[in-house]
């Protein structure tokens, strides 16, 4: 066995450094691919957790319909159960078309004279295309509605037994698609 020289030493330390820095190389090339598939799982996560959150929000304050209508049932004669029952379901179903046509526009539209917004009526500024990445803004949508539907029902009660159906009904309309809108666009919009 012979002893190797002084350069045979150097040129094999010479290769293992170039085998180690290209190994450097490459876990630091999958270090940064790790870290940047991270944080997009990371900002994904964080986003399907905000449009989860304002799902349930939504949709307990949805429920405040149910209790306000329960309230209200017990606090009227009952020949009246009925159409207070039928004027908050009512208050639910006007609030989603209304809000839905006009009111979401002049709440989140581009400010007109500083009083309301103009655009995204009938919601055709969200876009639909579910699963392509991106939040299409429906959750927004629900979460305002439930609102605006339960500042018409808040109402009901002190009315009821006093107003006609009709009447009510038109009061809905107009609450849901202007007023909580431009009340909404004041301080969110």
């Amino acid at each position: 066995m012979s002893t190797p020289t002084n350069a045979q030493l150097q040129a094999l330390i010479t290769a293992l450094e170039a085998k180690v820095a290209a190994q450097d190389v490459t876990i630091s090339n999958m270090v940064a691919t790790a870290t940047t598939d991270a944080n997009a799982h990371t900002d994904e996560l964080a986003r399907d957790l905000d449009i989860s959150w304002l799902i349930v929000c939504g949709a307990l304050v949805f429920f405040m319909q149910a209790g306000f209508s329960m309230l209200e049932a017990g606090a009227i004669g009952a020949k009246n159960v009925v159409n207070i029952l039928f004027k908050n379901m009512m208050d639910g179903s006007v609030a989603a078309i209304c809000f839905w046509l006009l009111g979401y526009g002049f709440a989140y539209g581009d400010t007109v004279g500083g009083f309301i917004g103009n655009g995204n009526f009938a919601l055709d500024g969200i876009y639909n295309g579910a699963g392509e990445g991106g939040s299409d803004g429906w959750e927004g949508w629900f979460f305002q509605w439930a609102f605006a539907g339960t500042a018409a029902t808040i109402v009901s009660g002190s009315v009821a037994e006093r107003t006609k159906l009709e009447a009510y009904i038109i009061y809905s309309a107009v609450i849901t698609s202007f007023i909580y809108p431009v009340v909404v666009h004041w301080g969110w919009g």
